[in-house]
């Protein structure tokens, strides 16, 4: 309290031009001060910028008191984000998310919308403030969801390609509605404001055939590549307030532009710190503008809050069954997407700015939104405990048949050798076990590996080392050796204490990224530890001495590499 008390003092005196940049600075230095301290005790850090926020602002301190400041942060914020969500749709995949993506997520978008504007109608809401509770309920956080994933390294699982298609038609579906809502829903204003955003898509796709030569310039020049992006990204935005539409729609088709470039991943490489820095702003504005809610508005908000984490996540687990998935995919797509969305702070914003919903309903989804968002942090980090926890209940979907999901190739005889992660690492023990004879049996949540093993005649079977029934199939009791390549502490402590309950006298291999989880490792019971970062330093220095002694043999070792590189390839791709 003194530490704040003398920060006010402080700021009193600080000069009106520099004042903005003093704010600023608070807001990342506090945020940075909870994040430590959370990430400390092994907590997501959403909730943590959201908690700085809740300081800073007028629930509590009222340090940042320029109210302008926090709707300008918080509006670029979002458009920073929103581009970035752009960035991971491509056309292509519109092609690849298949029925239970594209079928399921417009039909729980229909029902979300459909059961909470009923709510807002039986708890007396009229007007059209029974429009923004429907669609605020109906849509789940890209930019959320996207990070969580992409921190678990999910996104490439079967679970992360779903909940990847479904938040692509859900943010279709969110920019049509926000293009409907700038309208004022008479029939031509509605068709004008669709023929815009129709132009704006027609734009990217335009501009997506003929950017390629721009962005190959660009890109021998990084700081210039980064600069060309950013331009995309202000064009649109601006083209957008020109055209009388949402500065959002103009950053999600920026993103959408570039996205179908070749140049993508370059983007995404020089735009990702932009996004983590403007996530921090986002969330700490978003927990500035949190205000406590009244008594007449705590009914709607626990329903929906009830609606949200618990009902959504059903919808979507049933749909996900009723395609013909299995429980654990379906729990896994369900669980993530329990959350409302930047869309819905968008759209709910753009209610309460036309004066279509009141101030107090505006708090009230804005509490929502916040708390669905950190909750979500928690669901995905420790999802699959609950799967675990959930998994008997989940039973009551057992009457339909999983038919989407036979992704495995076994053979008769028992495999003395468990691989677990084919990518990288796990391809160069597939490549030395079966030049040994030695084909060992390989498990990945990665589809696309999987479907290329079975093509190759590969033992693999799709999943992870939480599902007890791949452990079953896979005869985990009678391996000789259990290898794991996938460098995550907390996956490798867990395996390892399974491998020591139900297999004791198997040898364990794990992999850490650092000395210090090595140890740990050693600790736990590991028989050894593969550090990838020691042992290629190791073997390059090996290398290097021999090369030294004898110039010659560098075209041969050379050679020998390339060879043996597209050996690995070939058997992944």
């Amino acid at each position: 309290m003194i530490i704040f008390n003398l920060v006010q003092n402080f700021m009193s005196t600080v000069p009106s031009n520099i004042l903005v940049l003093v704010e600023i600075g608070i807001m990342i230095i506090v945020a940075a001060f909870f994040a430590f301290l959370i990430k400390i005790i092994k907590q997501p850090l959403i909730p943590a910028y959201i908690f700085t926020g809740i300081l800073l602002g007028p629930l509590f301190f009222g340090l940042i008191q320029d109210p302008h400041l926090i709707t300008s942060l918080s509006e670029i914020g979002v458009a920073f984000l929103i581009f970035t969500a752009g960035l991971e749709i491509k056309f292509r995949k519109l092609k690849e998310v298949g029925k239970a993506a594209s079928i399921g997520g417009t039909l729980q978008i229909a029902l979300l919308f459909f059961v909470g504007f009923l709510i807002s109608l039986w708890l007396g809401f009229t007007g059209k403030a029974p429009i923004y509770i429907g669609l605020v309920v109906a849509f789940s956080s890209t930019m959320v969801v996207i990070k969580l994933l992409s921190d678990k390294r999910e996104l490439n699982s079967l679970h992360g390609r779903m909940i990847l298609g479904i938040l692509l038609i859900q943010d279709i579906a969110a920019i049509i509605a926000l293009t409907l809502l700038t309208s004022d829903f008479s029939f031509n204003s509605i068709l004008i404001s669709l023929a815009k955003a129709g132009l704006f898509a027609i734009i990217a796709l335009i501009l997506t055939k003929v950017i390629n030569p721009v962005l190959k310039s660009a890109a021998k020049n990084q700081e210039l590549l980064l600069l060309v992006s950013l331009s995309f990204l202000f064009l649109f935005a601006i083209g957008a307030f020109f055209a009388e539409l949402s500065l959002i729609i103009g950053a999600f088709f920026a993103g959408v532009c570039l996205a179908n470039s070749d140049y993508k991943t370059e983007i995404q490489g020089k735009i990702s710190p932009l996004r983590d820095f403007f996530a921090v702003i986002f969330f700490v504005a978003l927990g500035m503008q949190l205000q406590l809610i009244s008594k007449e508005f705590m009914l709607l908000f626990f329903v929906l809050l009830g609606l949200v984490i618990i009902f959504k996540p059903l919808i979507i687990m049933f749909l996900i069954r009723i395609f013909g998935y299995k429980k654990r995919t379906s729990f896994l797509t369900g669980n993530a997407l329990a959350q409302t969305s930047e869309f819905s702070l968008i759209i709910i914003t753009l209610g309460f700015t036309l004066g279509h919903v009141s101030a107090g309903l505006f708090s009230t989804l804005v509490l929502l939104t916040i708390l669905t968002m950190s909750f979500t942090t928690y669901l995905v980090t420790y999802e699959k405990n609950l799967f675990r926890w959930f998994s008997w209940p989940l039973n009551i979907f057992g009457f339909v048949k999983a038919k989407k999901e036979n992704l495995e190739y076994l053979e008769k005889d028992k495999k003395r050798v468990i691989i677990f992660g084919c990518h990288r690492m796990g391809s160069l023990f597939l490549k030395e076990f079966e030049d040994k004879d030695k084909v060992p049996l390989i498990i990945d949540y990665n589809p696309e590996i999987i479907k290329s093993l079975i093509k190759k005649k590969v033992p693999c079977i799709y999943g992870d080392f939480m599902n007890d029934e791949v452990l079953e199939k896979a005869e985990f009791k009678k391996a000789e050796i259990i290898i794991s390549t996938i460098p995550d502490i907390e996956d490798n402590l867990l395996l390892i204490k399974k491998i020591k309950k139900l297999n004791p006298k198997a040898l364990i291999f794990v992999t850490a990224r650092r000395i210090s989880e090595a140890l740990k490792l050693y600790d736990k019971g590991a028989d050894y530890v593969i550090i990838p970062q020691v042992i290629g330093g190791q073997r390059g220095f090996e290398l290097i001495q021999k090369m030294e002694k004898d110039k010659s043999e560098l075209k041969k070792l050379k050679q020998m590499h390339i060879k043996f590189l597209n050996s690995i390839h070939n058997i992944l791709y």
